[in-house]
């Protein structure tokens, strides 16, 4: 807490043309403010996400910068805690565990959070939840959002602040994360794939790795939001997965790049019964236990469209997968 009070924070509201109340919510809660500095910027039109975020940081003054979405709940204790961590471990940047509400039944995500294991994860999509990022100003100092990456401008700018800074996730929920029908990340999909494409691409060759097209087409088919309908689709993604896995010593970043097996075996349910024997034939399978193993056997019985509408469903639900 005694670093918390030494900070005194402050707050900055970014309204980016908004329509409603919200102005007037943010001013009201200005007025309220006991031991913080609100400051409220409103965009004279809408700017977008980037240009907006580059706005706060522009005039941020804190040692440590965080953000948060105004649909999400932040939980109690959030910041104190994530600054703690920050000072406790010598990391620059820590994102957290969270829960997901809104559509279906709500879950607490557990992305890997030890650094090894997330900068393992990292080839494979941002695992730092941006609305739950707490980072040292030095890293806003240094890099800054990318419009040629909206949509995944926070993947792409933690994806570059990785190569010079440490990165983690705090192993506790601090953040409620609310999932709706509106969201970029569901209405403009093709275009966000894209762009993670290219980012993953990157985040390979940081670590030094230059797949040749053929791999670096089977990497991005590992997280693909569509399904893998070729056995050697399926065998290829396997190979490349042994072959980064091989790359890593730390058992925990092993673990992260054979989970990903599971992910690409999920795309290929429409393959059915020769996907279930190609999951089990692999030792990459070995890390995958429990309810999962489950889950994919039922995907390989229903041959359920990644796509589809019931397996869209399935997810809300609490499928694993």
């Amino acid at each position: 807490m005694r670093a918390a009070e030494e900070l005194a924070p402050e707050v900055i509201v970014l309204d980016d043309g908004s329509t409603d109340s919200s102005l007037h919510i943010a001013e009201s809660v200005a007025r309220k403010a006991i031991n913080a500095t609100f400051r409220i910027l409103r965009n004279p039109s809408n700017l977008g996400i980037v240009a907006t975020l580059n706005r706060g940081l522009d005039v941020a003054s804190g040692k440590f910068i965080a953000r948060m979405d105004a649909d999400d709940i932040c939980a109690a204790g959030r910041f104190e805690a994530q600054i703690a961590f920050l000072e406790n471990s010598g990391c620059d940047v820590c994102g957290s565990w969270f829960v997901e509400f809104g559509q279906g039944i709500s879950r607490t995500v557990r992305w890997p959070h030890a650094e090894t294991a997330l900068r393992a994860a990292m080839l494979f999509q941002n695992s730092l939840l941006h609305p739950s990022i707490l980072a040292r100003r030095a890293v806003f100092d240094r890099y800054r959002y990318r419009p040629d990456y909206q949509l995944v401008e926070d993947y792409d700018l933690f994806a570059r602040a990785m190569r010079d800074f440490r990165i983690a996730n705090v192993p506790s929920p601090l953040l409620r994360y609310r999932r709706h029908r509106l969201q970029s990340t569901q209405t403009r999909l093709e275009q966000m794939e894209a762009l993670t494409k290219r980012v993953r691409l990157e985040v390979l060759a940081s670590e030094g790795i230059v797949p040749n097209i053929e791999e670096a087409r089977l990497h991005n088919l590992v997280r693909a939001p569509s399904s893998i309908r070729d056995i050697n689709d399926l065998y290829g993604v396997e190979a490349w997965l042994r072959k980064l896995e091989a790359r890593y010593s730390e058992p925990d970043a092993r673990a992260v790049i054979a989970s990903q097996w599971f992910r690409a075996c999920i795309r290929a349910a429409p393959l059915g019964r020769s996907m279930w024997q190609a999951f089990n034939e692999s030792p990459l399978a070995a890390h995958i236990r429990g309810s999962a193993r489950l889950d994919l056997a039922a995907l390989a019985i229903t041959r359920l469209d990644y796509r589809s509408v019931p397996f869209t469903f399935l997810r809300r639900w609490g499928l694993s997968a």
